[in-house]
């Protein structure tokens, strides 16, 4: 080998090594790049709102990429709770926005000085329900027809499940106007009752959807999700609840990621959520109620 091709070797040598350098660089900047946009956004959300935040995560996600939404479904006041316990929770949306002004709002994280709550916006709206068996066979259409000898009703029965004195208050009204109001204690008295565990608004709708029971009151969210393997019974607004009935959202303070919960919490206020809210059984309230230290990007 001449002194000129041996020089010629050694280039070509540094050359790929300096091409593999520069390829292990690129690649390592692309995933910092990827990894500082990727994020998991947890969402602890009402038993009411699963249907819906199941269309809500399909939609942000597909605007939103390396976003994941982890959806959580329980109690208002029990997802509230694990929150000033300090769980990590980027976006609450409770049932009610009262949960955020009793629970969470001027109230510090258990061992810390920072706020559980300063903000909310009221997004959507909900009502109660009948829901039967598929094909209602009972012919149910009014509330004194729980009452008949043939049914099996069930109900929400937690001590701190909103849905309980919903359920009570919505009977009573929907009795009243039937003419027929002391109906409305028979009808609670003889619901069917786990007395190992309180009966959730899932429960209540897997155990018509099951067979167990033959009718049910839940919200009408939770309704439309099931309305496949249930029939739905509507009331007038006089009655329904439906102007009792209001959801909430905000960034609490365990949140990991304020910056992407915000946008998510915008994103509920969009004219697409809108539509989605509206079509998954949740009316949107617009404009939107705020209250607190709102974000100036919600404003």
């Amino acid at each position: 080998m001449t002194r000129k091709e041996g020089k010629m070797q050694r280039m070509a040598v540094t050359l790929v090594r300096g091409g593999r350098f520069l390829s292990r660089l690129t690649l390592s900047s692309v995933l910092l790049v990827t990894g500082a946009m990727a994020s998991d956004l947890n969402v602890f959300h009402a038993d009411s709102l699963a249907g819906p935040m199941r269309a809500l995560k399909k939609a942000f996600e597909a605007k939103h990429a390396g976003v994941t939404l982890n959806l959580t479904s329980g109690v208002s006041r029990d997802l509230a709770r694990r929150i000033l316990n300090g769980d990590a929770c980027d976006v609450f949306a409770p049932s009610s926005p009262a949960v955020i002004d009793q629970d969470l709002m001027n109230q510090k994280l258990v061992g810390s000085d920072k706020d559980a709550a300063t903000w909310y916006v009221v997004f959507s709206a909900n009502e109660m329900v009948v829901i039967t068996a598929k094909g209602n066979p009972l012919g149910i259409r009014q509330v004194s027809d729980l009452a008949g000898p043939q049914v099996k009703f069930v109900r929400v029965t937690g001590e701190k499940d909103l849905a309980t004195g919903r359920t009570i208050e919505f009977l009573k009204r929907s009795a009243a106007q039937e003419g027929k109001q002391n109906l409305a204690q028979e009808i609670v008295d003889g619901a069917l009752v786990d007395p190992a565990k309180p009966t959730t608004v899932p429960d209540t709708v897997n155990a018509v959807k099951e067979g167990r029971a033959n009718a049910g009151v839940v919200y009408y969210s939770a309704a439309v999700a099931a309305r496949n393997d249930v029939d739905i019974v509507r009331f007038p607004d006089s009655v329904n609840m439906s102007e009792a009935i209001r959801n909430a959202a905000t960034v609490p303070g365990t949140a990991r990621n304020a910056k992407e919960a915000t946008e998510f919490v915008g994103f509920l206020l969009s004219p697409e959520a809108q539509s989605i809210l509206k079509e998954t059984g949740q009316p949107p309230v617009v404009p939107a109620i705020r209250k607190g230290a709102v974000p100036a990007a919600l404003n």
